[in-house]
């Protein structure tokens, strides 16, 4: 017998697992709200005694034979179950591609810094696109890119690897490195918003008011009149 809305005319409500009347085998295998095991009995006996703890009978395993169900708060699991699947998502990393640029004569100290950066991130599981641009006559030399670019990768073999290898296009060189699977990433850490230079300072008639100043008979503020002006 088909399952049928309980208020005729309402569009059925959608459930990640049969709950209540909506299990349909006759015998079920029950496990209570604190664990312990029932054990097998009719479906109708298990949703009365459910109903008497003022919980839900839920189907969690429908592949066993009898289908195992549970009693427990129905609107309670799927809350847990929801936070449970948002904390996991804002643990997940979203890869960025990061690029670092150079020129094919930088200077080994400039380069050091730049292998720290991008080693940064690499460890928090971002991809790296090295870009070296060649201007004028150093396109005639375009050896010194490639040497360059091995010198990155064998300082980063021990975290990172080539996804994309060595490739011209124009007058840029490029070459992406990804961590290596199952590196240990450290998680990014947010950077905390810089307080403005001079904030104001809170003045001590803050949420007081107070009298307008006071003017002399001419409707003006003493001590800022016209300035004189010489004929």
């Amino acid at each position: 017998m088909a399952f049928r809305p309980r208020f005729p005319g309402k569009p059925e409500r959608k459930y990640d697992h049969r709950i209540n009347e909506m299990i349909h085998i006759p015998r079920v295998r029950v496990v209570d709200e604190n664990g312990a095991m029932l054990g097998e009995m009719g479906a109708d006996q298990a949703r009365t005694i459910a109903r008497e703890r003022g919980l839900d009978l839920v189907e969690v395993a429908p592949e066993a034979r009898p289908p195992v169900c549970k009693i427990l708060d129905y609107g309670k699991f799927k809350y847990e179950e929801k936070k449970k699947k948002n904390k996991a998502k804002s643990k997940q990393h979203v890869q960025e591609l990061k690029e670092v640029r150079l020129r094919p004569l930088t200077g080994a100290h400039d380069l050091m810094t730049k292998l720290k950066h991008a080693r940064e991130f690499l460890e928090e599981g971002d991809k790296v696109l090295f870009t070296i641009r060649f201007r004028g006559r150093e396109q005639a030399h375009k050896e010194i890119g490639r040497e360059v670019m091995g010198k990155i990768s064998r300082a980063l073999e021990d975290i990172a690897k080539v996804e994309h290898a060595i490739s011209q296009m124009g007058p840029h060189m490029h070459m992406t490195l990804m961590p290596k699977p199952g590196a240990k990433l450290k998680p990014k850490v947010e950077k905390p918003k810089e307080a403005p230079a001079n904030p104001p300072a809170p003045g001590l008639s803050q949420g007081v008011d107070l009298p307008p100043p006071p003017v002399d008979g001419d409707g003006k503020e003493p001590g800022k009149g016209n300035a004189d002006v010489q004929p």
